[in-house]
């Protein structure tokens, strides 16, 4: 569907992307991840055709649809949400209106053979479209959509210049999704999502009808919708058909047998330059001598891939002690004109306690956080414990910064006293070193701007943190970091956050924004996932008739045997495919043990040793393919043996 060929971009001196290559499948679900500034972005722009390479070819069939959702944008502000969604149909009302057109144009051709076929392809591919487009009820499917993402009905007609960003940018992942394109490339999709919303979208996206490459620092979202990853790094792409998690487990395999292949190759490096040097001087071995060295000049060195992600190292400072209770909340109210936000809010919070807000977006779970700080004003009564000393990180805390200062002068300004001498130090756990702690915070990114917000925060003794979605900026690797710290900590923190991964096994008690109160739930965010779904499904389940059922024909006996001898027939090939493979594994394994043995037992020659190395890349590839196959039949075969118990 699209070639990549020879791809390459310079920023400045640093090699954005450096001659890389790959395909885009018509079935192809990929994850493209990496760290914060090396390039997914800008990959995918150049896919979406908004940017161009330095060098290289992007080669796309031109009937080729393409939805595109960046991660920002410019919008109308002037139209409403269902206005935007609406405009998703606007091609099949050109086709609609092009079919006549062209079927008069045929009708007036006949004596042009060529132009006959031109127009026969276009009539095809025009029926094609709208088929895939749909021709049902444009209002209704706009409407579910919209609702389906999160909209209340007054929303749907409000102005884009009354909502949010985030509001903003889901009228425009609507419009995508109905647009039914060929492709869809989504940058940080759930970025403006809360929980409902996001495993609305990911329900859609498990069976929508397209090729999918999506950036996301979600990896329960990316582990259901991708089998395919591609990892940006380094001006280069490591491309392996498996989800992320899959991927990382087979990076690990991959970088150690890279580390020993490197290990054995020094070994021989060593071996051979000793014989060098032992033999060069000696007049009747120096031409063999001289054969050693051309075989040194012509190896191919093995490299040691750099890691394409620097782990932050995070750690808080021990918490100042404080009182056992350290915030309480009582009878609480927060109104505002057109909404009401807590109508009677409790919360009490003690000390060492690690929490979570969650909610649907609009329900106040900012607020609340803005007026446990004093940021916003309420009434009732909000207490703070003795000796209690507060940190705060925004939704916007990154926007927050003052771009004209450098990184190391707002780090300096954000530091206590005792603290002051430990900030350069702070600053290179937070991947900032070298003259890169003198940039402007204006010319940083998303990703580094939070870090520098982190960091800050980091550099005074604090004992309750208060995180407003403090991973929206954050890779993968930095939000793991980041919560392992969390855990670590020996002071009390709420955090808020949509990030179902993140907070999982950091919690254990959660306060749930909705209706205007805050519910307490002792269960971790999986268990509260879990049982809103069920509530949902049990309230939208079918009402029992109170009439008497007509009865259940039974199956035809004949039907039963038809079955019956299918699921046989599927068993007996499943059984087969697990055989085979097993065989197979047990093959390669044995392969695999060999090859080991004869490199570590430096008996092989340099173009052997080579080959050795690049047959293990292989086997392993082949291994990881044949273990996903006996995996998925054996799964299969438990389905089976369900059906006939």
């Amino acid at each position: 569907m699209i070639n990549v060929s020879g791809l390459t971009l310079h920023f400045g001196e640093r090699p954005m992307f450096d001659d890389v290559s790959f395909f885009i499948g018509k079935d192809d679900r990929i994850g493209l991840v990496g760290r914060n500034g090396a390039g997914k972005s800008t990959l995918l722009k150049m896919l979406a055709g908004e940017d161009r390479p330095d060098k290289g070819a992007i080669e796309k069939p031109r009937d080729l649809s393409v939805g595109y959702l960046p991660q920002t944008m410019k919008h109308d502000l002037t139209l409403t949400p269902r206005q935007v969604a609406m405009s998703a149909f606007a091609e099949a009302e050109r086709l609609t209106k092009r079919l006549p057109e062209i079927e008069e144009e045929l009708n007036n051709s006949l004596d042009d053979e060529a132009r006959m076929m031109e127009l026969a392809e276009e009539l095809a591919h025009a029926h094609e479209r709208l088929n895939h487009l749909g021709a049902g009820d444009h209002d209704k499917q706009v409407e579910e959509t919209l609702r389906g993402i999160g909209y209340s009905a007054e929303d749907m007609d409000r102005p884009l210049g009354q909502l949010s960003g985030g509001w903003r940018m889901r009228a425009e992942l609507c419009r995508i999704l109905l647009q039914s394109p060929d492709l869809l490339l989504l940058d940080e999709p759930t970025n403006h999502l809360d929980l409902p919303a996001i495993q609305w979208l990911e329900d859609l996206l498990m069976t929508y009808p397209a090729a999918l490459v999506l950036i996301s620092h979600d990896k329960t979202f990316l582990d259901r919708l991708t089998r395919r990853t591609i990892e940006v790094g380094g001006g280069r792409l490591i491309d392996r058909k498996v989800p992320w998690s899959q991927f990382v487990e087979l990076r690990k395999e991959e970088k150690a047998r890279q580390m020993k292949a490197y290990e054995e190759q020094q070994k021989y490096i060593e071996h051979t330059q000793e014989l060098i040097n032992k033999f060069r001087a000696k007049k009747d071995k120096a031409a063999f001598a001289q054969s050693l060295i051309t075989k040194l000049e012509k190896l191919d060195r093995i490299v040691v891939e750099d890691d394409a992600f620097r782990a932050m190292i995070v750690k808080f400072p021990p918490a100042p002690h404080s009182g056992k209770l350290v915030v309480e909340m009582r009878g609480v109210r927060k109104s505002y004109p057109d909404r009401t936000i807590l109508t009677d809010g409790e919360l009490t919070l003690s000390r060492g306690e690690h929490v979570a807000l969650v909610g649907a977006n609009g329900t106040g779970k900012s607020t609340v956080m803005r007026m446990l700080v004093g940021e916003e004003s309420h009434e009732g009564e909000i207490r703070l414990g003795h000796q209690v000393t507060i940190g705060y990180y925004a939704q916007d805390m990154p926007d927050r910064l003052d771009p004209s200062m450098t990184i190391f002068e707002t780090a300096e300004a954000a530091a206590s006293d005792e603290n002051r001498p430990k900030v350069r130090g702070m600053l290179g756990a937070f991947l900032f070193s070298g003259d890169e702690i003198d940039k402007k915070v204006k010319v940083l990114s998303g990703g580094e701007r939070a870090r520098v917000a982190l960091c800050c925060m980091l550099l005074r003794p604090l004992n309750f943190i208060l995180l407003d979605e403090p991973t929206h900026h954050l890779d993968i690797q930095s939000k793991d970091v980041l919560k392992q710290a969390l855990k670590d900590y020996d002071g009390t923190f709420l955090i808020v956050s949509h990030d179902r991964d993140f907070l999982h096994g950091l919690t254990d008690r959660l306060f749930e924004v909705k209706d205007g109160r805050l519910r307490d739930h002792h269960m971790d965010i999986l268990e509260l996932i879990e049982r809103n779904k069920a509530l949902v499904q049990e309230m939208n389940a079918t009402p029992k008739v109170a009439a008497k059922a007509a009865p259940v024909k039974p199956a035809p006996v004949a039907d039963d045997r038809e079955a019956r001898k299918e699921r046989e027939k599927e068993t007996r090939r499943l059984r087969t495919v697990v055989e085979r493979t097993e065989a197979e594994m047990a093959k390669l394994e044995a392969e695999q043990k060999q090859l080991e043995s004869s490199i570590a037992g430096g008996t092989l020659d340099t173009d052997a040793l080579q080959n050795g190395y690049a047959r293990l890349g292989v086997i392993a590839e082949r291994t990881a393919e044949l273990m996903r196959d006996w995996e998925e039949a054996g799964a299969k075969l438990e389905q089976l043996a369900k059906q006939e118990a």
